[in-house]
């Protein structure tokens, strides 16, 4: 998310104090609104994102090296080895986020070497969300991801077990697809120790106050126009750079270098939601499902 796209937000909206406080300082990013007549076809093909302006777009290039482990790989980065653009965007009917990533590596080792992790404070409340000093178990179960969520998400045709991953929770609910849907393609082999591309899009809901044991009880965010979220991508990639079977060499790239971000809001970045930009030229939906049957008919 450029600069560019400060200034834009900035006319729309009114910044308080609270509004700036994330990280990186200064930071402010925009979450592009989908009109619900042109919600993305979550099919794998990421076509119908292409009407999105290429500043809504977070890239290698917006991310820096996140350390907190002596094996982790402290390179420069390399847009041969790992190369990406994702992107948050949303609707306003739906009260849900969609997400679409377009990944390169040079190295497919497959599982948790390689995804993607991603944060949102959906209320802006900032804060821990891991646990708290002199908490009982049951306190600190009922602490992670309460009033914000991190999932870790894998597009790798199966080669996990699982597709999302709401790791800091005991909850077995989270993944329905009242919550949370995906689809992806790739172009080489998942696993394969060579060259992967991946195309994934899905949605994902967030809490206010998650109640890992009791879903109904869960208080679902209400997102509006205008009002700011914290949010943070952590890209992760396993290579064995040395050429050695026995190097445990991974590298996490993110919007801000403190791994704090994980459990603590503080340290999420801050974006705004814009209204609808009504001088983009949408794929409406009845366009979208003709779409979708000669995207079906060509894959045949």
């Amino acid at each position: 998310m450029r600069k560019v796209l400060v200034a834009a937000a900035a006319g729309v909206i009114t910044l308080s104090s609270a509004a700036v406080a994330h990280d990186p300082p200064g930071w402010l990013g925009a979450v592009f609104l989908w009109p619900e007549s042109a919600l993305p076809t979550l099919d794998g093909d990421l076509s119908e994102w292409d009407v999105i302006p290429s500043d809504f777009w977070i890239t290698e290039q917006d991310l820096v090296q996140s350390s907190e482990r002596v094996d982790v790989y402290t390179g420069p980065l390399d847009v041969s080895s790992i190369a990406a653009r994702m992107i948050t965007t949303w609707n306003e009917e739906t009260n849900r986020t969609y997400w679409a990533m377009e990944r390169f590596d040079d190295h497919s080792s497959g599982g948790s070497s390689d995804d993607l992790e991603g944060v949102i404070d959906a209320d802006h409340s900032g804060g821990n969300f891991w646990q708290l000093e002199g908490q009982s178990d049951e306190e600190i179960a009922r602490t992670r991801g309460r009033h914000a969520q991190t999932h870790h998400w894998y597009f790798d045709a199966g080669f996990s077990e699982v597709w999302t991953w709401f790791w800091m929770t005991q909850a077995d609910w989270y993944d329905d697809p009242a919550y949370t849907a995906e689809a992806h393609s790739v172009i080489g082999e998942v696993g394969s120790d060579g060259e992967l591309t991946q195309f994934a899009e899905w949605y994902q809901i967030y809490w206010d106050d998650f109640n890992w044991t009791d879903p109904a009880g869960s208080i679902v965010h209400d997102f509006e126009v205008d009002e700011i979220i914290g949010l943070s991508y952590h890209l992760y990639d396993g290579d064995l750079r040395d050429g050695s079977e026995d190097c445990n060499c991974w590298s996490r790239w993110a919007l801000s270098p403190n791994v704090q971000s994980f459990g603590d809001a503080d340290f999420l970045a801050d974006f705004v939601l814009l209204p609808v930009d009504d001088s983009i030229e949408y794929i409406t939906a009845v366009e979208d499902d003709s779409w979708g049957r000669i995207k079906a008919s060509l894959a045949r």
